[in-house]
């Protein structure tokens, strides 16, 4: 077949051979892209019947959009031919990476966590992959693990046969699925469901964990009898109890014994995994100390009135100071070299100056703060933002941090991945879930978006102390009117493009929302394809995407002096998450989203190819007000006139993924602010009439830009 067109695809050359068919590499002529090509053999017994159910099954698998699964472009027939085309994954295969001693538990608990994620995904969509084994997952060099082949295997309809093969192609009265991998119910003549999907997990784990099957037999029919009466051979004590614990109910022979859900078995290896990395001291023993100070950075002095951004990336924060002209920049960083600084905030409330990070690297997701404009962080020795054990969840990371109402100068909140909200009463000294989201009902049918499931806007109701709004990706967003004790999803006209339901109660993918303390009930919101605005405190929606490039984007940003201003960043689809035709813009409604106009001057508008993240995009409250955003070419721009003039503020910095500002203490003279007294993330600033000095340390190696200036030591 090499040469020959199925379809319009071309076929290059074979890459393998399994029970089911060949997988051919192929050429797309028509999107000019390589593909991988599976075609049901000639040979493999496939009844008529049974091809359209294959076929029906195929084309529910291609509906599955997981990271952590290869994407089916497309199935169908072509004259005698049944083929599937799929995105085509470069890698190796995991029985090949296992070999004959298995691998690191590090390894078998980052790719079972992947796996299961896979599996849960598929499950939560009603398919069950019913042929899950090593050789059907391929790690990519980048470490990601992709399931291969959903939907190809059969449901099952007699009894397996003593001379079945060891991988049973679906035809009928057959069982799919490769024998050692299969379920003792499956080897009974039951349904298969996603509890054995569950068991196969099992075995994937078992092998990858030591290099060998846990049931084995010299024939078929001794492996079968294996599986169906003998326990698995225990595995040796260097794996973690946890994990020898989660294999085991998950090789349970009876399928109300093992896990429900494969969400349960991820959760579970997330906990062990993460238990894996914590460093267990005695009682009072002291493990580092609790502040850390950065003496290779050049630290900023900050004054009364100055305007601080705090910038995070992927390789640590950044911090710039300039006066309220805003013309030039001191700049100091990296603060925590190396680590993920997804969210930063500023707390100015009662006589603090506290600057927040949360920063994300091997060892944990930990929320730290400096009172000195960064010369000095608090070093927590054990996360401070934690799940409650009982709740089976682990913290990948906090998406924003939020301190409250100026006249709870105490009370903070934090979003965080896996989806949930954290309240500190104590200016963050400790922190407790909010249960009442945590235990939504809908929780358990939430989906994660293309960054995970994220808690990511937080926006307490400035008038009204018992509300608050929450965005969720992909969940949509949730009000409370009691405080946080129960929650309500608040979607309604908010379109969703990857469901059948078009304008569900909740599932919403939203990027970002925003709200102008002076007018609470108006809200406008960036969601996942759409711009909207309500006008009832997120009672409905209103679509307001008219006459900008395209409907998607990240970050919306709210005027801060007048409430039916907004900015936007569209970029131009879910495919190609850069800006349009290369050209750089910021667009700006002044009438509420009747029409938006583009604010280009400055930008590159040749060539720039830029995305801006929904946290990468803030405004401080002097008058007029000033507008910065950060792309992930990590170039920091900013605008002093309101987004009509911009100039890039700094250069080559890791890819940018938070940009936060404030005021600080009373602006000087000749700086008119916000009547209300907003400054910054917060209003209740006082005037402290203090600074902090920098540290004297060498230059740094960071390209200079026009405006800059490295800040000075003391």
């Amino acid at each position: 077949m090499i040469g020959d067109l199925l379809g319009h695809y071309r076929i290059v050359s074979k890459m393998g051979q399994g029970g089911m068919g060949v997988v051919y590499r192929a050429h797309d002529e028509v999107l000019q892209r390589d593909v991988a090509l599976k075609v049901v053999r000639e040979s493999t017994p496939v009844e008529k019947s049974s091809r359209v159910k294959l076929l029906h099954e195929a084309r529910a698998a291609s509906a599955l959009s997981h990271p952590n699964i290869c994407t089916i472009h497309e199935v169908g027939e072509f004259g005698d031919e049944f083929y599937m085309v799929m995105e085509l994954v470069e890698g190796k295969t995991l029985k090949d990476l296992i070999g004959d001693l298995g691998l690191a538990v590090e390894s078998v608990l980052r790719y079972g966590v992947q796996i299961a994620g896979a599996l849960a995904h598929a499950h939560s969509r009603g398919v069950v992959h019913r042929d899950m084994k090593s050789a059907n997952v391929v790690v990519t060099p980048q470490g990601l693990a992709k399931v291969l082949d959903f939907g190809l295997a059969w449901r099952p309809s007699a009894p397996v046969a003593a001379e079945a093969t060891a991988s049973i192609a679906p035809g009928a009265g057959e069982i799919a699925g490769t024998l050692f991998y299969m379920a003792p119910e499956v080897l009974r003549g039951e349904t298969a469901d996603q509890r054995s999907d569950l068991w196969a997990l099992g075995v994937v784990l078992y092998e990858a964990a030591i290099g060998q099957l846990p049931f084995r037999g010299a024939t078929n029919l001794e492996g079968s009898s294996a599986i169906l009466r003998e326990p698995p051979a225990p595995l040796p004590e260097r794996i973690p109890p946890g994990l020898r614990a989660i294999v085991q109910r998950c090789l349970a022979k009876e399928p109300s014994q093992r896990y429900q859900q494969a969400s349960e078995v991820q959760a579970a290896l997330e906990a062990v995994e993460s238990s894996s990395k914590v460093v267990l001291t005695q009682p009072g023993e002291q493990r580092g100390p609790l502040t850390t100070t950065h003496h290779g950075v050049r630290h900023l002095r900050v004054r009364d009135g100055d305007v601080l951004l705090m910038v995070g990336t992927i390789k640590g924060a950044f911090l710039l100071r300039a006066t309220t002209d805003r013309r030039r920049w001191d700049v100091a960083g990296p603060y925590f070299h190396g680590q993920f600084v997804y969210a930063m905030a500023y707390d100015g409330r009662g006589d603090r100056h506290r600057l927040w990070a949360s920063t994300s690297a091997f060892w944990g997701t930990f929320l730290r703060s400096s009172d000195d404009f960064g010369r000095m962080w608090t070093n927590p020795q054990e996360a401070n933002v934690k799940f409650p054990f009982e709740t089976g969840a682990v913290l990948k990371n906090i998406w924003q941090i939020c301190p409250g109402r100026p006249d709870e100068p105490d009370v903070m909140y934090c979003g965080v991945e896996p989806a949930a909200l954290f309240k500190s009463c104590d200016a963050g000294e400790t922190w407790s879930l909010v249960r009442g989201l945590f235990d939504h009902p809908h929780r358990p049918r939430w989906m994660p978006g293309n960054g995970g499931l994220t808690l990511h806007t937080i926006v307490p109701d400035p008038q009204n102390r018992q509300r608050m709004y929450v965005a969720i990706s992909a969940a949509g967003m949730y009000r409370t009117d009691d405080g946080g004790c129960s929650w309500q999803a608040r979607n309604r006209g908010i379109r969703v493009i990857h469901q059948p339901e078009k304008y569900p109660e909740f599932g919403q993918c939203v990027h970002k929302f925003a709200m102008h303390p002076a007018r609470p009930n108006r809200l406008f919101l960036q969601n996942h394809f759409g711009l909207y605005r309500s006008d009832d405190s997120a009672e409905n929606w209103k679509d307001i995407a008219n006459g900008v490039p395209s409907d998607f984007g990240f970050p919306i940003v709210v005027h801060p002096h007048n409430p039916d201003c907004v900015y936007i960043v569209p970029v131009e689809s879910d495919q190609f998450r850069c800006t349009p035709e290369g050209r750089l813009r910021v667009y700006r409604t002044r009438n509420a989203g009747a029409s938006w106009e583009p604010l280009a001057r400055g930008l590159p508008q040749k060539g720039a190819y830029e995305t801006i993240l929904r946290d990468c995009m803030t405004a401080d409250t002097l008058e007029p007000h000033g507008l910065y955003f950060g792309t992930r070419s990590g170039q920091l721009y900013g605008s002093s006139d309101e987004g009509k003039t911009w100039k890039r503020i700094l250069e080559g910095l890791p890819a940018i993924v938070c940009v936060k500002c404030a005021v600080i203490g009373e602006p000087k003279s000749g700086a008119r602010r916000q009547r209300s007294g907003v400054r910054g993330q917060n209003s209740g600033v006082r005037r402290h009439g203090s600074e902090a000095r920098g540290h004297k340390s060498g230059a740094t190696n960071r390209k200079k830009t026009s405006g800059i200036r490295r800040a000075p030591g003391h």
